[in-house]
């Protein structure tokens, strides 16, 4: 336990990780985000927690697992890490969750919603994407394809909701290409997909099919 975990530390609290559907929860929004708290504090916090020896990094580890249910998560996906049925499966919750989720997300919520949407995203493109680029392709894809239910229960007035999507996009296209896909193939899933455009959520994925 090195820079690496002093890195993973820095990130964990620096983003507010995504609660799996088994978690209690409070409402959209409602949960406090650190992130900008702790930006201008990253170097020395780094600094800090390169002098700590291995013994007191787990300690602290172990700690904010007990006090945390996010980190008690994060710590669990990086158990499985290499397991990509297991990995992905704890990705998957999220989504279930926010398919059965039928609670309305106010204007003023939804920016927090946004949010807790691309923390999610930016997870699967750091812990499954370089090792299973294809589980990212069907998890991303099951992501997309929750367009319609989630513009329908939020009030996506600021676009947050929507940037999320273009995020999502993306991240779909390079997971296709990390996974070898040939151009026909990714032209032709990314086709399938924007047969059913729900709110224009899924435009982005038309640059698959002109490259």
């Amino acid at each position: 336990m090195g820079w690496a975990a002093c890195h993973w530390l820095l990130r964990s609290v620096g983003e507010r990780i995504v609660v799996p559907r088994h978690a209690a929860r409070s409402p959209a929004g409602a949960r406090h985000n650190f992130a900008m708290e702790f930006l201008g504090e990253r170097e020395d916090l780094a600094r800090l927690l390169g002098t700590l020896d291995a013994p007191t990094l787990r300690q602290v580890l172990l700690d904010l697992a007990e006090d945390h249910q996010a980190v008690c998560d994060r710590l669990h996906r990086l158990r499985v890490a290499s397991d990509p049925a297991d990995l992905t499966a704890q990705f998957s919750r999220q989504l279930d969750w926010w398919a059965s989720d039928h609670r309305y997300v106010r204007l003023e919520a939804a920016s927090a919603f946004s949010h807790e949407l691309t923390v999610w995203l930016s997870q699967v493109e750091r812990e499954v994407m370089p090792q299973f680029p294809l589980k990212a392709l069907a998890l991303l894809q099951a992501f997309i394809e929750l367009d319609k239910l989630l513009f329908e229960r939020v009030d996506d007035s600021g676009a947050d909701v929507g940037a999320a999507f273009r995020q999502a996009c993306d991240l779909w296209i390079n997971a296709a290409a990390s996974a070898g896909l040939a151009a026909v193939d990714i032209a032709s899933r990314a086709a399938a997909l924007l047969a059913n455009n729900n709110y224009g959520a899924r435009g982005h994925l038309a640059s698959a099919i002109t490259r």
